[in-house]
């Protein structure tokens, strides 16, 4: 409200004696309700014997709800709340409280890594030291992010870098570090990958040693869990350990008082898939020490019995104070009413005043009361009209007000002259706007047109968006509804035409050249177009791509849930976000079922499509189907993913033996960046590996291994690492095996894949068997076995058949080999890969010349007889 009384003031000219106010209609109860709130937390913290926060089994009674329909003032009321608590604090001499607000509509808010680092901003406002959490979140950057800088990260978030610069977050951090590793920074700033994983290591072996905050429980586990968002969503409860030893100080030498007000709180838990809001209520469940004040529409079910398995912590038990029966104990959950007659009253007669006396008639107030019943955002519209009639100099009547809020909509439009009636149709079509947008929705309209439209009350403004001005969602919706009855209102022809060059302009942010976090809310913005207005550009495409191979998957698409699905493009991108999701998730049947749903609707041959069916053919792969997966690899060839699909062919000619094939592919690609190149490499020592060709296959491994080293690429290391095992274990050279594989194991401490493990044991069972550590290499053949059914690795059962005829031929057990022999040929022959094994192992049972004459039949490099020889002198020797 304070937008439109600011106008109003500036709008009515010197002459004016009307004076705009800024109005809180004191919304008592609810008030109380908070001040209630906080005074009972702490209350309860001081008499706790153990600190909830320690004591996890404890119910929390920390959140504070306020919920009711749109427009009701919700928003307005968390704003006052924050506002008086701050207030409070200072009138009080008092330092040690703090806010942070978080507007969960927001592009990105609810990414668990951008919550975290909000809460950390926020708190560091407390003071510079979070032990717990800053070393833990290095040890998590460091493997979750190889190569990538913690600060880059800040800063592409234009709230997380207000957020982080006010309080120099960075250094905060780095300096919690140096304080255990001196010699690390340079992994926390992006520096040196290397120092990163160094200071990683130096701070799991000092927690291992029982050195490092011993005292915090779980911090270990916490340190050396797998990097991933998952574990992440835990680490909220070393902020609140970290919290709870601030020390008390100030006149009071009470705790530290911290909210966190989390509004529009529907997007979270009005969702059916309630992902993210269990990881949003885990960081709620594990700071028992903050009071959360959330505002939405919804009630919050997290008391009731029939929340379900999707969430944690649910039922009575775990919020004694939110289950629908608790009326008294605050802090609870409260209705948001509309505004009483008398409050709407006090609002209207002293938003507009006259000589110290309300501006608007007793009769003109009455009829917007009966009008609007009580929504604050209808007297809102209001005030501004009365306004705007005032400023053409008329005098406004009493019939000009009243009617349904769509007619409060008609009227504001009809203030606004008629190229800013076109902006704000325009504004309402997407969910944020900014000057260059509106510019490109309406290309007509002058510039200085669009400042004074972005100067009207009726749109609210945010600096930290790239977009900054937005209009409320019930006033968007209300604008499309009241439009259709002016006479100069939009066809649905108009409004299509607009959001197609909205969306090209979206397309030009989400470029080659945009960043991450510009990228992804373009991307956002574009779908939501494409829902509600049926326009779609490949732009869309090409961006879900993009943001897919930079790990941006879990977030991707999250507000778009209950949004409709009628174009058939739109419903292929969401299908394939899906897809991914499932697969990254261990889900491939799931995957495979939704992409091929959506390869079935969507166009044949569209860029659309083309994604769609990339993703499937992934999913098939994975699920051990080369044939099919290679079939949509080839119908993929000379498109947008040409360079994807050449090299998973190349691939699919690897695993079925066609060698010479797959060397010329190689030879004449490039790899498309360094993890392009990267994988190029490895495949190139994978063909000279199985010819027994291990100079060459070490070369190109070792050449990949260096590359890796130099874009700090972790995991790519890692993998070459296991293959450089792979190949020198055949050469029964030991010390290569267990060099690679201490090294590769150390890496996939910080970038887990199981995979990798698997091929390391398989590696070291075939150097012990040729060293004629018998027994070694029997157990680590059992190990590798277990290992690949623990993850439902099929190929871990072939590497480990492959080590146990080796086994078998070198103790003289031909029968025991020869029994193996026939299930790996089963295997391979199954999984449509890996044929060339069954001729190698019997080059060493039946001898090459026999190998070579029976199937299957693959094409070695140099002929069977030369690739074959090289396989028999390797146990021959």
């Amino acid at each position: 409200m304070a937008r439109v009384n600011l106008r109003a003031a500036f709008m009515n000219g010197l002459e004016s004696t009307v004076t705009a106010q800024q109005v809180f209609i004191n919304r008592v109860d609810e008030v109380a309700a908070f001040g209630r709130s906080v005074d009972g937390l702490h209350r309860m913290l001081d008499e706790s014997e153990v600190s909830p926060v320690v004591d996890r089994a404890q119910g929390r009674r920390n959140v504070l709800t306020f919920y009711g329909v749109g427009g009701i003032g919700k928003s307005t009321l968390s704003h006052e709340l924050e506002r008086r608590f701050l207030a409070d604090a200072a009138a009080e001499g008092r330092d040690d409280v703090v806010t942070l607000r978080l507007d969960v509509s927001e592009d990105g808010a609810c990414d668990i890594e951008n919550l975290l680092l909000r809460l950390r901003a926020g708190l560091g406002r407390l003071g510079d030291r979070w032990p717990a959490f800053d070393l833990a979140l290095a040890s998590y950057w460091a493997r979750a992010h190889p190569g990538e800088a913690l600060q880059e990260f800040l800063d592409a978030s234009p709230t997380l870098r207000r957020a982080a610069r006010s309080i120099g977050l960075g250094d905060q951090i780095a300096e919690s570090v140096r304080q255990v590793d001196p010699a690390g920074l340079g992994g926390l700033a992006g520096l040196a990958h290397r120092a990163a994983l160094a200071t990683y290591r130096t701070i799991r072996d000092r927690v291992r040693e029982g050195r490092l905050l011993s005292d915090c429980e779980l911090f270990a586990e916490l340190v050396e869990a797998d990097a991933d968002y998952e574990t992440l969503s835990y680490f909220p409860y070393l902020l609140a350990w970290d919290l709870e030893q601030r020390p008390r100080r100030g006149r009071s030498a009470g705790r530290p008082r911290v909210c966190v007000f989390l509004d529009t709180f529907e997007v979270v838990n009005g969702r059916t898939d309630r992902a993210l809001e269990r990881l949003v209520q885990r960081c709620v469940y594990l700071m028992p020490n903050v009071l959360f004040v959330i505002t939405g529409r919804n009630r919050v079910d997290w008391a009731d019995a029939g929340a379900g398995s999707e969430l944690d912590f649910t039922g009575p038990q775990c919020w004694p104070n939110l289950h629908f029966s608790n009326d008294t104990i605050e802090p609870r959950q409260h209705l948001v009413g509309y505004l009483s007659d008398s409050d709407a009253d006090s609002y209207l007669s002293e938003a507009l005043t006259r000589d110290g006396r309300p501006a608007m008639s007793a009769a003109i107030r009455e009829r917007i009361i009966a009008g609007g019943q009580g929504l604050p955002l209808y007297l809102d519209l209001s005030v501004s009209h009365f306004a705007a009639l005032l400023a053409r100099g008329g005098q406004p009547e009493v019939t000009d007000f009243g009617g349904s809020f769509t007619a409060v909509a008609t009227r504001s439009i009809r203030d606004l002259p008629r190229d800013e009636r076109d902006l704000v149709r325009t504004a309402a079509l997407i969910d944020r706007v900014g000057a260059e947008l509106l510019r490109a929705g309406r290309p007509g309209v002058p510039d200085g047109c669009v400042a004074r439209f972005l100067r009207r009350p009726f749109l609210t403004h945010d600096d930290a968006y790239e977009r900054p001005y937005a209009l409320h969602t019930a006033l968007r919706q209300a604008i499309g509804e009241a439009d259709r009855t002016l006479p100069d209102g939009w066809s649905d022809r108009d409004r299509r035409e607009t959001a197609i060059r909205l969306l090209a302009w979206l397309g030009e942010r989400a470029g080659a050249s945009g960043g991450r976090v510009a990228t992804a809310q373009a991307l956002e913005s574009g779908l939501k177009l494409a829902a509600e207005h049926r326009v779609f550009d490949d732009w869309m495409v090409r961006a879900t791509q993009r943001l897919v191979e930079a790990g941006q998957w879990t977030e991707l698409g999250a507000g778009l849930a209950g949004v409709p699905a009628e174009q058939p493009e739109y419903r292929a991108i969401r299908a394939a976000i899906q897809g991914v999701r499932l697969r990254r998730t261990g889900k491939v049947e799931e995957a495979i079922a939704v992409l091929s749903d959506a390869d079935a609707s969507v166009r044949p041959g569209s860029l659309t499509a083309h994604l769609v069916r990339v993703h499937l053919a992934h999913a098939l792969r994975n699920h051990g189907q080369y044939t099919e997966a290679s079939a949509i690899y080839q119908d993929l060839l000379g498109g947008e993913f040409d360079a994807t699909a050449r090299y998973w062919l190349c691939d699919y000619d690897y695993l079925n033996g066609r060698f010479a094939t797959a060397l010329a592919s190689l030879h004449g690609q490039q790899g498309h960046g360094p993890e392009g190149e990267g994988e190029r490499l490895r495949l190139l020592g994978h063909v000279w590996r199985v010819n027994a060709r291990f100079d060459e296959a070490a070369a190109a491994y070792r050449d990949a291994i260096a590359l890796a080293r130099s874009e700090g690429l972790a995991a790519a290391e890692a993998k070459a690492l296991a293959n450089l095992a792979q190949t020198a274990c055949w050469s029964a050279d030991t010390v290569t095996v267990s060099e690679a594989a201490t090294r590769a194991r150390e890496l996939l401490d910080l970038v887990p894949n199981p995979v990798e493990l698997v091929k390391i044991r398989s590696a070291e069972a075939v150097a012990q068997a040729m060293a004629g550590a018998i027994g070694e290499a029997r157990t680590a053949v059992g190990d590798t076995r277990q290992l690949a059914d623990r993850i439902a690795y099929r190929g871990g059962h072939t590497l480990a058949d492959v080590a146990e005829i080796l086994l078998g031929t070198l103790v003289g057990d031909h029968a025991g080999a020869r029994r193996t022999r026939a299930a790996l040929d089963e295997r391979t022959r199954t999984s449509g890969g890996n044929i060339y094994w069954v001729p190698i192992v019997s080059s060493w049972i039946d001898g090459p010349a026999s190998a070579a004459e029976s199937g299957p039949a693959v094409d070695w490099v140099d002929g069977p007889v030369a690739a074959l020889g090289r396989w028999a002198e390797v146990v021959a020797g």
